[in-house]
């Protein structure tokens, strides 16, 4: 049986695939296409393969989330655990020949055919056994079959349909001993309206976004996507833990494919030419001394500049497009101790002789009694 954690690895990865199906309510006919799109699209395993997963399946876990919650998606204990299920090298370098051979060929077409050629006796060889050797080895049908995809403008219908995070490096604010230190921004852009929630921190990690979230999600109520890249802080379990307890639905660009990010990209290189300059400008010149003073004169520009000024595309100010709230997706709020649950994670440290221990580079203090002692 895996591991706690691995389980709700897991269970976090069927979330983030059944997401569309329960963040919102759905029309039949809606609920049907998007099964269909998401049983044909490739999904990233926790344990790295690459597969397609049937709509039934899809059915039965939304089925499951939605009768026992996030415990539903937990794997359950296999009725032959404890048996091999490993099958011999031969036929699973024939099965990878004739997939490569004919990339349609289905899997029970490869057993078939493997059954008949003498290599294995009939019924020795299971469907979902030999598909995982077949993704495993990075053959799978949808691997060898995928097709160049093309891009499309898009927008989303009503805001906090989806927002895109990203971050930047902005600034360089010398420290106590006059060493310039990096000052990164962490942006939450609402796709619908372009309004941005975003703040300066002195690192792009777990904490400086999880802060940005908690904060942009209690000014503006939750998402029901959010996109990113793969960078490490939005592929961390962090992060895909507090998705799956608030129902928010975690969506990935394609690694070195940013196209889809062109809203933050586009902000981000707004804040540059139009604030980041003066602000740098001001460090320069000792007027800007620390990261309040920093984060002060940005907060001012952010609210009074960029979205209360008439944007360009829309025609409107990010103010008042988010306030076009849908009347079938109202703001969807959450309560504050929801929230600070969500985005509490698991980490097991080792405090030092003084009492404290580092969690992504922060230093926290703990009782003296537990120096020198494992601590979660």
């Amino acid at each position: 049986m895996p591991s706690d954690a691995a389980r709700q690895a897991i269970a976090t990865f069927r979330f983030e695939v059944i997401a569309p199906l329960v963040v919102k309510p759905l029309g039949p006919g809606e609920r049907a296409h998007l099964v269909r799109d998401l049983a044909a699209r490739l999904w990233k395993t926790p344990d790295g393969r690459t597969i397609r997963i049937h709509a039934r399946t899809i059915t039965r876990w939304v089925a499951r989330y939605k009768g026992q919650g996030f415990a539903g998606l937990l794997p359950e204990e296999r009725s032959d655990r404890g048996f091999r299920r490993v099958l011999p090298e031969q036929v699973v370098t024939r099965a990878i020949a004739l997939r490569q051979e004919d990339p349609e060929r289905s899997v029970l077409q490869i057993i078939r055919i493997i059954e008949l050629e003498g290599g294995s006796a009939p019924g020795a060889i299971k469907r979902t056994t030999l598909g995982d050797a077949l993704c495993r080895a990075g053959v799978s049908r949808a691997e060898v079959t995928r097709n160049k995809q093309t891009f499309q403008l898009r927008e989303s219908p009503y805001p906090n349909a989806m927002w895109q995070i990203d971050t930047c490096h902005l600034l360089y604010l010398p420290d106590a001993l006059g060493r310039r230190r990096t000052l990164y921004l962490v942006a939450a852009l609402d796709d619908y309206s372009r309004h941005v929630c975003a703040r300066l921190y002195p690192a792009d990690d777990r904490p400086a976004l999880a802060d940005l979230l908690r904060r942009a999600i209690i000014a503006r109520g939750k998402p029901e996507k959010l996109y990113s890249d793969n960078g490490g802080p939005f592929r961390s379990e962090m992060l895909a833990t507090a998705c799956a307890k608030l129902g928010i639905a975690p969506r990935h660009s394609r690694p070195y494919r940013p196209a889809g990010r062109g809203k933050v990209e586009r902000y981000f290189l707004t804040v540059q030419r139009q604030w980041g300059r003066e602000a740098q400008a001001l460090i320069d010149a000792g007027r800007l001394r620390t990261l309040d003073d920093c984060q002060q004169f940005f907060a001012a520009w952010l609210h009074s500049e960029y979205n209360a000024r008439v944007h360009s595309s829309t025609h409107e100010s990010p103010d008042a497009r988010l306030g076009h709230v849908h009347p079938d997706h109202p703001i969807a709020w959450v309560d504050p101790q929801t929230l600070a649950d969500a985005f509490l994670w698991p980490e097991t440290r080792t405090v030092t002789a003084v009492g404290t221990i580092s969690i992504e580079g922060h230093d926290f203090e703990v009782a003296p009694e537990l120096a020198r002692l494992m601590w979660n």
